[in-house]
């Protein structure tokens, strides 16, 4: 698929969204998703806005900790010497518990949907809105059992709950197919197709700037300071409620 073609699918699903919303018989209706979602955001030399800062963070440590065990004559391997890292310790690897309370708004069969985009891990959390302007469903049985297909995405904001004063994002690209029993209840597997973020801290890139290894303390770990990366392939599961 060209460049261009890829340009206009934004306008292609803004122009389908408002013509869903102004369709006679078009619904609106709360929804609310409940899930469970990896997040394994691994660096590489191009990532955009990261790559080139990993690598540098990555060098700048790897000379101090060598630098810090030549000052206190610590052998390399030795037990108190300080291992060097690779690009690999500087992603970002969690769990999320998720929260998506939304509105779905179109027909039977192509609605929109806009979603808050809640996930809860045991080091970081993300707040973001979903959007999803593409929704095919097919009603069988009398409408007791709905499949439909969903494909869209979301952008958070990323905070590691260990670290004070950093500046994180992530956002995702997602499709999704689901069933819906009834009216009510819905099973959702997501697959994100492609995902980037991550977390920086200028005071701690400052504070890594001045080490001196000559100190009492080994260089600290700029994971602290700079973390993130991109994904592809993560499923998700989720369970929903309409209202």
């Amino acid at each position: 698929m060209s460049r261009s073609i890829l340009s206009l699918l934004p306008l292609l699903s803004v122009a389908l969204a408002s013509l869903l919303l102004t369709e006679a018989r078009a619904e609106t209706r709360g929804v609310l998703r409940v899930g469970v979602a990896p997040v394994a955001l691994e660096p590489e030399r191009d990532t955009w806005l990261l790559g080139s800062r990993v690598d540098d963070a990555v060098r700048a440590y790897n000379a101090a900790a060598e630098a810090y065990d030549r000052a206190h004559g610590y052998a390399p391997g030795s037990e108190m010497s300080t291992e060097p890292i690779d690009r690999g310790d500087l992603g970002v690897s969690t769990s999320f518990f998720t929260l998506a309370p939304g509105l779905e708004a179109g027909t039977r069969h192509l609605f929109v949907r806009v979603e808050a985009a809640l996930a809860f891990g045991e080091s970081h959390r993300s707040y973001g809105l979903g959007f999803y302007p593409l929704n095919l469903a097919v009603p069988m049985r009398r409408g007791t059992l709905t499949p439909y297909v969903s494909a869209g995405g979301s952008l958070a904001w990323l905070d590691d709950t260990r670290i004070d004063g950093e500046i994180g994002a992530l956002f995702g690209a997602r499709v999704a197919g689901g069933m819906r029993i009834g009216r009510r209840f819905t099973i959702e597997v997501g697959y994100g197709a492609y995902a980037i973020g991550g977390l920086v801290d200028r005071d701690e890139l400052d504070t890594m700037s001045g080490y001196d290894p000559r100190g009492d303390e080994p260089p600290p770990r700029p994971d602290a300071a700079l973390a993130g990366g991109e994904q592809r392939g993560a499923v998700d599961v989720s369970l929903g409620l309409a209202i």
